[in-house]
């Protein structure tokens, strides 16, 4: 029986030995734990600090596209448009007290900086008011034409059966250019066609090319005798496919 309880005494003293070790671990991590929230507190306390002076004045080196937040950078954005628009305004009122109290002894207005009077300049311009250049546009051929002596007339066709937007196209077309008319072709070949453009005095004549309904070229050629031009359309849009609608 003695045994037996030296065991249990035994066996007691070190439940107790076991408890009193777990609350000191527990007190110890619960000081460590206390010490982290504290770090953090002031940690978080000094970097709401280091915000507040970012947002009141920010350091010279410091760039807007360096903040990731996208509406944080748009409202930093907006902050300094404003002040360096309220820099300009006070500035341009200062200038003009000061011109207003010198009177007439004040200096000139800065002109206003314009590509024209920026422009660089360059020896290879003609000059307009040349002789020769002046020669050369009396003695040219569309002189007449820029001189509004004669008057376009211009046929605008087709390839051959044209469908859809490619005839909506050419009756659009014939409204932007004056003194223009609009012929469809129906397996008609231009050979046949020029001659008799020629014989009722059209000066141009316009071939729109399609592809599966599409325009997608212009064929302008001067008559009788040229020159001729073509020109590549791309994505071309009608009057309905516009956001701002025509009346025709």
């Amino acid at each position: 029986m003695s045994s037996g309880g030296d065991f249990e005494g035994k066996s007691g003293k070190r439940k107790s030995k076991a408890k009193v070790s777990t609350t000191g671990k527990k007190a110890k991590i619960t000081s460590r734990e206390n010490g982290i929230q504290q770090d953090d507190a002031s940690r978080s306390g000094a970097e709401i600090a280091e915000n507040d002076q970012t947002e009141t004045a920010l350091p010279p080196a410091f760039s807007i596209s360096e903040i990731k937040n996208k509406q944080r950078r748009q409202l930093m954005f907006m902050k300094l448009k404003l002040e360096k628009r309220k820099e300009r305004l006070a500035a341009k009122k200062k200038r003009k007290k000061e011109r207003e109290a010198l009177g007439d002894k004040a200096p000139p207005k800065p002109v206003p900086k314009t590509i024209e009077n920026q422009r660089v300049y360059d020896e290879t311009v003609v000059d307009p008011t040349d002789e020769e250049v002046a020669f050369d546009e009396s003695t040219d051929e569309f002189s007449s034409y820029f001189n509004r002596l004669t008057t376009p007339k211009v046929l605008i066709t087709t390839s051959d059966r044209p469908r859809g937007r490619t005839v909506r196209f050419c009756r659009q077309l014939s409204t932007i250019i004056p003194n223009s008319f609009v012929y469809y072709r129906r397996g008609l070949a231009l050979k046949k066609i020029i001659p008799q453009c020629i014989s009722r005095e059209f000066t141009d004549l316009l071939v729109v090319n399609d592809d599966r309904s599409i325009p997608n070229g212009l064929v302008l050629s001067h008559l009788p005798e040229g020159p001729t031009a073509h020109f590549k359309m791309s994505n071309v849009r009608l009057r309905k496919d516009i956001k701002v609608h025509f009346q025709e």
